[in-house]
């Protein structure tokens, strides 16, 4: 496991909150050297620590209005097995497919133009060859997303 002290957890604190910030400005703001900067981040992408830069979308400008949770049960034993999934991950309208533990076995956020098209993406789900059940749940309003999270800057104050 990395050992993430101050310095990394200020640097992934300020990078989850916007990835584009310059080095140069974080270094200062760090108070640290540029070129220690430099070679932090890059430590922290070589550990896979940090994945990937990314854009956050609002959907809904672009035309994709529906935001939806889709609840799926699946023969017994297969939510686990990328393989069965395959065909899943596949449907682009899922952006996110979760196997979890419960009632359901598979969870995915999707993400649709409208009401038509989220018909067509649940027969699709439905169709797969180990998906037995869905239930489909319309999201109304978001609160908190995934992009709001940044457990260092908690991590920083302890």
């Amino acid at each position: 496991m990395f050992k993430l002290d101050e310095i990394d957890l200020s640097i992934l604190s300020a990078l989850r909150d916007d990835a584009k910030t310059q080095l140069k400005e974080l270094a200062r703001e760090l108070k640290v050297h540029p070129n220690t900067l430099l070679q932090r981040v890059r430590k922290l992408e070589k550990a896979g620590i940090i994945k990937k830069y990314a854009a956050e979308i609002d959907y809904a400008k672009t035309g994709i209005d529906l935001h939806v949770i889709i609840m799926m049960k699946v023969k017994r034993g297969r939510a686990g097995d990328i393989d069965q999934l395959s065909d899943l991950i596949n449907i682009k309208e899922l952006e996110t497919i979760y196997a979890v533990s419960g009632i359901w076995d598979v969870i995915a956020m999707c993400r649709v133009k409208n009401r038509k098209h989220l018909l067509e993406v649940i027969q699709k789900v439905g169709d797969h060859p180990i998906v037995t059940k869905t239930s489909s749940f319309i999201v109304l309003f978001e609160y908190k997303c995934h992009a709001d999270f940044n457990p260092f800057v908690y991590e920083m104050k302890k």
